[in-house]
């Protein structure tokens, strides 16, 4: 194995013997080459000195449809610095290239270390060398219905936690159905313990822990394609399994990337392990202020029906839509499905009639559109069918309109190939733009879309659709928006999300209390995430858009530290009867902001709020919207007591530690 060495900052990879050895300051992982590959013989959190530690043999993975790798041939070990493009942060990659002649495969393998974080990441990717390769070893029983891809030598496992989180959103807007599955167990192993359904397995006790995430677009009630699972075997330790390609897929021409794993160390409990996940989140998917923080509006979810929301999306409509919300202070405005000729249909493909906006509604193109933009400061989105729409329409409609904000709706990633298609389409689409376009990937039906670990460095999650009266399913109740968002920013990054909005003076009273609640309220749900005007801005009432307008004001005057902080949930899970809210804290400056909600059913007009990250002391607080000041002695992490008169109701608070 040749030498390597190579550093930015706290991070560096470097070689010693046999011994392949990352760090990112913060966590350390050791690998040793045995001749059939790279297997794990620690993992170790710096910071409090844990190890996890165990003498690996054979490798960490195995190929496909064979139980292990057969000899190996380590023709290449590099490191270098890089940012995949610009799509993520500055980090030290390795890539060992590795061929096994008998089976006819050659292995890309990559490790990213980024400074300060507290995983690493590793990659496998796969191409056909030489003759047809040789058959594969038949599996024997208990052996792994998907080939490893990672495998750590954690040996005491007292209790696993998994979890991941629900697409499909469409069907779970009940109090009832909860956007994320956490599973707990505790009782021995007893062997070894499949989970098959969760994107996260944790193993942990009282002082921390470590993890496996499978970033891919495995959800909870969707396995998308070969996401595998985990495995917890006393003897062999934690393992991730799915390779996110068949050996049919893998091609000779060029590597094959399948999906990629991060593991994952921290110390202490619940806040910690969840300030870890969103940590390391903010590496792989790093905030950019210029293109990440704004406020939209989307044309569609003020009807009932199909063709009314698609007349939403013609020139007049849409020119009114740029006034309104330039009265309001929304940064973009979306025009969705109804814009194109001709109307929208899922099964389109590439050139079948021209993603190009309806001569019939835009006889100019988009002419009249981006210069009424222009003139008001609005920034313009657009609606498209993921699959159907090509590149070079893609950069048509930018070149034409500007559009910034590209939401891509009816993907079905059933396949390596499909997987692939659309992310470099999109991939080759912001490079082109100079990384000024963000996608926003709609996850709200059960087809094997994008998932919530994956894909994400290319913009956003349109998480649901919530309308006023129809679909049943998607009507908007203040209350499970409100669990949702509250449930996302348990371990992701809600900065990521687009979290809906809707006129509460339209939602049907027989189906949601909505308009029992005021605008501010439904407003002041989404801030700590992308607020996302999911309607017809233009319908709001004169007293509504002055509500609306002051929150906003409010808003964007602290969105910029509010997008530098990490968000926590506090308080209970809403139910419509709860204390609930936000937590937002700047780790290096010793302050952060409180959103918080009492629900319409909760009769006590105060309560006690335990909070993350805070020492004994003074806090001094700020309400944002009064603009009242006070201070308040608090204990290690809280409690910081609230008082909200009228149920429902909020504060949206700054806090500041003194001393």
């Amino acid at each position: 194995m040749n030498d390597i060495d190579g550093s930015l900052g706290e991070a560096r990879a470097h070689t010693e013997g046999e011994c392949l050895i990352v760090s990112t300051g913060c966590v350390r992982r050791v690998w040793k080459w045995t001749g059939t590959g790279f297997a794990t013989q620690a993992f170790v959190d710096l910071r409090s000195g844990r190890s996890w530690a165990g003498e690996g043999t054979g490798c960490d993975w195995q190929l496909p449809d064979v139980r292990e790798a057969p000899e190996a041939e380590l023709r290449g070990l590099a490191a270098s610095v890089q940012d995949d493009e610009g799509f993520t942060d500055a980090h030290v990659a390795v890539t060992a290239e590795i061929a096994y002649p008998a089976a006819g495969i050659a292995l890309r393998w990559t490790v990213w270390a980024y400074p300060g974080a507290p995983g690493i990441r590793t990659q496998l990717a796969a191409r056909a060398i030489g003759a047809t390769p040789a058959s594969p070893t038949a599996r024997t029983q208990g052996s792994p219905p998907d080939a490893r891809v990672d495998r750590l030598p954690v040996r005491e496992m007292s209790r696993r936690r998994y979890f991941g989180y629900y697409n499909g959103t469409q069907q779970r807007n009940d109090t009832h159905l909860d956007l994320l599955k956490e599973a707990v167990v505790s009782h021995p192993v007893m062997g070894r313990e499949w989970c098959d359904w969760a994107s996260v397995a944790c193993v942990e006790d009282d002082a921390g822990g470590i993890a496996m995430v499978k970033e891919s677009h495995k959800c909870v009630n969707q396995p998308g394609y070969a996401t595998g699972g985990f495995l917890c075997d006393e003897a062999r330790g934690l393992s991730c399994t799915g390779w996110g390609l068949r050996p049919n897929e893998i091609s000779p021409e060029a590597f094959t990337p399948g999906w990629a794993t991060w593991c994952l160390a921290w110390a202490g409990g619940d806040l910690d392990r969840e300030i870890a996940f969103k940590t390391f989140d903010r590496f792989r998917y790093p905030i950019d202020p210029a293109r990440d923080v704004y406020v939209q509006a989307n044309t569609w979810g003020s009807t009932d029906n199909s063709p009314d929301a698609r007349r939403a999306a013609t020139e007049n409509s849409v020119l009114r839509e740029i006034e309104t919300c330039a009265e309001l202070g929304i940064d973009v405005v979306q025009i969705d499905d109804g814009w194109q000729t001709p109307p929208g249909n899922p099964t389109w493909k590439p050139g079948d009639h021209g993603w190009h906006p309806h001569p019939a509604s835009y006889p100019d193109g988009w002419a009249r559109v981006r210069r009424r933009a222009g003139e008001l400061g609005i920034r313009l989105g657009l609606w498209a069918a993921a699959m159907p729409i090509g590149l070079d329409e893609l950069k048509k409609n930018f070149t034409e309109g500007g559009f910034l904000q590209v939401k891509l709706d009816f993907a079905a990633l059933r396949n390596r190939a499909e997987i692939e298609a659309v992310m470099r389409k999109v991939r080759d689409f912001i490079a082109w733009t100079g990384h000024r376009v963000r996608v926003n990937w709609d996850v709200t039906e059960n087809e094997p879309r994008y998932g919530y670990f994956f894909a994400r460095e290319y913009g956003s999650i349109y998480l649901e659709n919530r309308k006023p009266a129809r679909p049943l399913s998607v009507v908007y109740r203040p209350h499970t928006v409100l669990r949702d968002l509250w449930q996302v920013a348990r371990y992701l990054n809600i900065h990521r999300f687009q979290c809906p909005i809707q006129n509460v003076d339209r939602v049907d009273p027989e189906y949601s209390d909505a308009p029992l609640h005021s605008h501010a309220y439904a407003t002041a749900i989404a801030l700590m995430g992308i607020p996302l005007f999911f309607q017809e801005t233009k319908y709001y009432s004169e007293s509504a858009k002055a509500e609306i307008r002051a929150l906003l004001e409010v808003y964007k005057e602290h969105r910029a530290f509010l997008f530098e902080g990490i968000v926590h949930p506090i308080g209970a899970k809403p139910d419509n009867a709860s204390w609930t809210g936000f937590q937002c804290h700047l780790p290096n400056e010793g302050r952060g902001y409180l959103l918080i909600f009492r629900e319409r059913c909760n009769a006590r007009a105060r309560h006690s709020f335990e909070l993350g990250w805070l020492r004994p002391g003074t806090l001094h607080l700020t309400d944002l919207v009064s603009k009242r000041n006070w201070r308040q002695q608090t204990g290690p992490g809280g409690p910081l007591d609230i008082t909200v008169d009228r149920a429902p109701g909020f504060r949206f608070l700054h806090y500041r530690e003194e001393g």
